[in-house]
């Protein structure tokens, strides 16, 4: 047996119903539309008032005022000096001369003295070379004795030459230089020995006319001692001296004088 269901349709609703949807319905769109407005008014109106209520903080500053402009002083005036006086100089004492009596002689008249000469007096100068002392119980050495120092022992005059000085001609100027005669062989310094030092000593060297080293100038060392031993050492050689126009001359030569280690 069959049964069968049927289904009633939705009941419709009312019109008191619709009624009541329109009026809330119309409600909420006066409520939104007088919001929108309120807002529209019054958020204008805040802002500005914000805008009035906020505070503005403005500073001024003044340019500072112009120095004030330098006023020169006037420079002072100089004092015056008083006029300086004039110091009038001491009267010059004039010798008075007293004229000669009226009655006084003539001065007599003097005679030149006989064999009067018109020839000047001829000049000496420096020491005799032939001077010798006569008399007496001692005798007195003659020569130059302001060259170097005097001799103790007296010379007999006849052996006695006249004084002459040393000639001396620059490096170079010889014809002839001087040639080594008699070397001298010094030591070896002990200093440079141990330090095993070799090389050549410059020098520069005067000979007079005679051949004797008169004077010795290092003018390139090594040290250790060579310097001063080849000095000693050159003073005690011995050459045969320069020539100029045939005569023995003085010069300076330079020599160098080696070391080295046996």
């Amino acid at each position: 047996m069959t049964s069968a269901v049927m289904s009633s349709p939705p009941p419709r609703p009312s019109s008191n119903d619709d009624l009541v949807s329109w009026v809330i319905l119309g409600v909420m769109l006066t409520l939104s539309i007088v919001t929108h407005l309120v807002t529209a008014v019054l958020l204008p109106d805040q802002a500005a008032a914000r805008r009035k209520n906020q505070r503005v903080e403005m500073e001024f500053y003044e340019p500072p005022p112009p120095p004030p402009p330098k006023v020169e002083e006037p420079e002072p005036p100089k004092p015056v000096e008083p006029p300086k006086e004039k110091v009038k100089p001491p009267p010059v004492k004039v010798a008075e001369v007293k004229p000669p009596p009226i009655d006084a002689p003539p001065p007599p008249n003097e005679e030149p003295p006989p064999n009067a000469s018109d020839k000047p007096v001829p000049l000496v100068v420096g020491i005799s070379m032939s001077s010798t002392a006569a008399g007496g119980t001692f005798a007195v050495g003659v020569g130059n004795t302001t060259y170097g120092k005097a001799d103790t022992t007296p010379t007999d005059p006849s052996q006695v030459k006249a004084y002459r000085a040393p000639k001396y001609v620059p490096p170079g100027g010889a014809d002839t230089q001087p040639d080594l005669i008699g070397d001298y062989k010094p030591p070896y310094p002990e200093e440079a020995r141990r330090n095993e030092i070799e090389g050549t000593v410059v020098l520069r060297v005067t000979i007079d006319e005679e051949g004797t080293v008169t004077e010795v100038k290092v003018l390139r060392g090594l040290g250790f001692g060579l310097d001063e031993a080849s000095v000693v050492a050159m003073k005690k050689h011995r050459f045969k001296p320069a020539t100029k126009d045939g005569e023995k001359v003085g010069t300076t030569i330079t020599f160098n004088f080696s070391w080295y280690l046996e």
